[in-house]
């Protein structure tokens, strides 16, 4: 019985938002993450063959569970958001500045995968421009989920959270070092 229990609630339209926005969380990390070595000479040349398509999907599947979870907020009974709290950043009456940054986030989200798509007619430069916005948009899905989460304080969500920082500022950082190599070469050479 209390399986069934546990089921219920995470079936109700609170466990699916909760359940959405994590998901959405760590698949904009995992996408985030890949893509920070799907380019360039940090992994062999098969490795990002395989690293650039999970790389896509991981990015578009965050998107749409991050879409899931902003639409189901809209017809929970407990906690409801009209559709404007949803799409207007920090109008929200509940929550305002967390829920903000999450709707931010989506927006960023939508703007890397919409340059992905147009990259032929936007032009390497500005698609490089729009993905570097990758970074920022982990760091605020990340303060999103653990200052408006309601399961932020639970024990197993600090591990998550910890584990996803650190993970993805240790990539940042072997990014920006490779990125760094990569700008000294033609200096080196002169």
């Amino acid at each position: 019985m209390s399986s069934l229990v546990t089921l219920a609630s995470w079936l109700s339209t609170w466990g699916v938002i909760k359940a959405a926005g994590f998901t959405s969380y760590l698949c904009i990390f995992v996408s985030v993450v890949l893509g920070a070595f799907s380019y360039g000479t940090a992994v062999p040349a098969k490795m990002r063959g395989i690293l650039l398509p999970a790389h896509q999907l991981a990015g578009w599947l965050g998107f749409l569970f991050g879409l899931l979870h902003g639409a189901v907020l809209t017809i929970d009974t407990y906690q409801p958001f009209s559709l404007a709290e949803i799409l207007i950043p920090f109008t929200a009456k509940f929550h305002p500045w967390a829920s903000g940054l999450g709707t931010v986030a989506l927006y960023i989200l939508a703007a890397i995968l919409i340059s992905s798509d147009c990259i032929k007619s936007l032009g390497k430069k500005a698609w490089r421009a729009v993905h570097r916005l990758s970074y920022p948009l982990v760091i605020l899905a990340f303060l999103h989920g653990l200052s408006d989460g309601s399961d932020s304080d639970k024990v197993w969500a600090f591990p998550l959270y910890a584990g996803s920082a650190i993970i993805f500022a240790a990539a940042g950082l072997y990014r920006a070092y490779i990125q760094w190599k990569a700008d000294r070469k033609p200096l080196a050479s002169k």
